[in-house]
């Protein structure tokens, strides 16, 4: 079955009332970057990770199709057997909006768009969303256009915004795990057999560490808060000397805890945390169960991870 007719040869094309008009006509460059987006938008739901993006832009997609015809119509009569975009459409849209939002951190400035390919692929849909209500404000102009049709576009292009940074936060998250899991990985490969070395931190080995912190802070004549945990991140000792700052009880946990989770010294992870790092977000993502300034050590025995420390000292 042949596809042409080269009726348009000549530039003109024709809606579905029957009238030919020029393909630059407005009416035309409106449906028509509808037709851009809805393309677009195929390319959104076969990227995102988010199986219920996946439904709703697929719904979107056929909204689209319901939104071209109404514009490619010049009969201001509607018909019985053609779907309208209503306000039910656009309250579905709202849900969405804020679901993704309540998801992602809030910002205080422009972002560059998309971190991930899903996101990126929402963000230049976001772009023809926006191109197309620029044609739909230019065409109501000479043509009465339904407002419920403006308030869905501009919501479908704040909508397409937010999923994209609940794609991009997903994704980040999902690295931080798998660069998190590859560093345990690589650190929990012991040169020792478990039934030659001994791993657990005894009464013994804690007294022993605190004492050795306790005796080297009054050297210092710096009042200090020690704080130990095993190797399941479980806090064993905490010690806070007289004059110690309060703020050094809460945090000398979560720093000999994270030196246990990521088995490593704190101060290391101070560059990996960064904008633009690998592990950029962690602590966000963790609730603040991570702490990434320096003083944070984790212990180990014939390299074995048997528990971590940290001792906070007072400033002066």
């Amino acid at each position: 079955m042949a596809i042409y007719t080269r009726t348009g040869d000549a530039g003109t094309t024709s809606l579905f009332t029957g009238q030919r008009v020029s393909k630059t006509h407005p009416r035309v460059e409106a449906y028509g970057t509808l037709d851009e987006l809805n393309a677009a938008l195929s390319l959104c739901a076969c990227a995102a990770a988010d199986e219920n993006h996946r439904t709703l832009l697929e719904a979107i997609q056929q909204q689209l199709f319901w939104f071209s015809a109404e514009l490619a119509s010049d009969s201001e009569q509607p018909s019985p057997k053609q779907r309208y975009i209503s306000s039910e459409e656009i309250s579905a849209l709202e849900a969405a909006i804020d679901r993704a939002m309540a998801r992602v951190e809030p910002l205080h400035s422009f972002i560059l768009p998309g971190r991930c390919e899903a996101a990126s692929r929402l963000h230049f849909a976001r772009t023809l969303a926006r191109r197309a209500e620029r044609r739909l404000v230019e065409l109501a102009t000479e043509v009465n256009v339904r407002q419920v049709l403006m308030r869905y576009i501009n919501r479908l292009s704040d909508c397409l915004y937010a999923l994209a940074r609940a794609e991009d936060s997903d994704a980040h998250q999902a690295n931080i795990i798998r660069e998190v899991s590859k560093r345990y990985l690589a650190a929990s490969q012991p040169t020792r057999s478990k039934e030659t070395t001994p791993v657990a931190l005894s009464f013994h080995d804690l007294h022993q560490l605190t004492r050795a912190a306790v005796e080297r802070a009054q050297q210092l004549q710096v009042p200090v808060v020690v704080s130990i945990v095993d190797a399941h991140g479980t806090e064993t000792v905490t010690w806070r000397m007289p004059d110690a700052l309060l703020v050094s009880s809460e945090l000398a946990p979560k720093k000999a805890w994270t030196a246990v989770a990521m088995k490593t010294a704190t101060h290391e992870l101070s560059d990996v945390v960064q904008p633009g790092a690998a592990l950029y977000g962690l602590e966000s993502h963790l609730q603040g169960k991570v702490v990434t300034f320096g003083g944070g050590y984790a212990l180990w025995r014939d390299g074995i991870l048997i528990g971590g420390s940290w001792h906070q000292r007072r400033q002066r």
